[in-house]
């Protein structure tokens, strides 16, 4: 662990290295962000981050963090929690919630409280009103390398009903090219959710094919030779369940399956992605489609849709979500 910069206010960020045999991660106390991924035998970062601390500060695409305490949208930034209208901090076009706010998790310093050669966790407590939210919400991530795989926890617990939905933002490029064309993608998931314009659902799940968003066997994301524009939730459940897969994306010699617990995925294929001047890992600056993010959530706009999976965390629970990244490289199989 070493002090890799200051926060604005001064406040030491610290940056953990974590490794495997088959990978190494950089991982950030600003925002609990996943900054860097390497393969043994693979000479770029497969995922998008910065060789810097100060574009983390801005991170308009909230590369890597763990973005909550709702993750994704909360239609006109308000909902109803045990009873009673909570307005929350409306940061997307000044009408809706989008990943917890402008102070949300992403943009927060959490505290490493644990860390070894392969594990690290990290720590943050949002207090009772923080961005309109009810209820001190603490909140844990570990990440944890294994071979080739990175398992994510995320725990949570609070003393008032709140909402909580949290996820990792790590946006993907396995092939180190500048987009994501020559990409394939599967998705264990018949239906999504259709959104306007701003990604706030229309109406119940419908099937992907009706959306054109049909994954169910290998597909490239490009079309005519450009990207496929995606940011949809895919349904992959009613509620939590065991870990299992839920999407495999693949580029070149290398793939990565991800399951996770969570009863949605949102996938994002970076149309908004701008880096402006700040250069990410390559040398170059990120544009629209330079990663995929694969978020494993609850569904957008939960607290304010009938029949969508439960949001509310209670002071008798504990908020339990488990992510799993594994990659392989079929030009290094041992």
């Amino acid at each position: 662990m070493q002090v890799y910069g200051h926060m604005p206010n001064g406040d030491n960020v610290f940056q953990v290295t974590i490794e495997s045999d088959d990978l190494k991660l950089k991982v950030l106390s600003l925002g609990a962000i996943i900054q860097d991924v390497r393969m043994r035998s693979v000479t770029h970062s497969l995922v998008l981050g910065y060789p810097r601390l100060e574009p983390y500060f801005i991170n308009s695409g909230k590369l890597g963090a763990i973005v909550g305490r709702y993750a994704n949208r909360i239609a006109n930034g308000k909902s109803k929690i045990d009873g009673k209208i909570y307005s929350f901090n409306k940061n997307q076009n000044k009408t809706h919630t989008l990943h917890g706010g402008t102070d949300g998790s992403a943009t927060r310093n959490w505290k490493i409280i644990e860390h070894d050669k392969s594990k690290v966790k990290l720590f943050d407590e949002l207090p009772d009103g923080h961005m309109g939210f009810p209820g001190n919400l603490k909140v844990e991530t570990t990440y944890k390398v294994d071979k080739s795989t990175i398992d994510i926890f995320i725990e949570a617990s609070t003393d008032k009903t709140t909402l909580c939905n949290f996820t990792n933002h790590s946006y993907f490029n396995l092939d180190g090219t500048k987009n994501i064309a020559n990409h394939n993608l599967i998705v264990n998931c018949e239906n999504v959710l259709p959104v306007d314009k701003n990604g706030i659902p229309l109406s119940k799940p419908v099937s992907a094919k009706e959306l054109s968003l049909d994954f169910k066997n290998s597909r490239k994301l490009n079309n005519n030779g450009k990207p496929i524009e995606i940011d949809h939730n895919f349904c992959i459940s009613n509620a939590r369940q065991n870990l299992r897969t839920n999407a495999i994306l693949s580029a070149k010699n290398i793939s990565l399956e991800l399951l996770s617990t969570e009863p949605g995925l949102q996938i994002y294929t970076g149309n908004g992605l701008n880096s402006g001047n700040d250069k990410g890992w390559g040398g170059h600056s990120y544009k629209a489609f330079a990663g995929i993010a694969l978020e494993p959530q609850i569904w957008p706009d939960s607290p304010n849709q009938v029949g969508f999976p439960n949001p509310y965390l209670s002071p008798n629970e504990k908020y339990k979500h488990h992510t799993r990244i594994k990659f392989s490289d079929s030009n290094n199989k041992k």
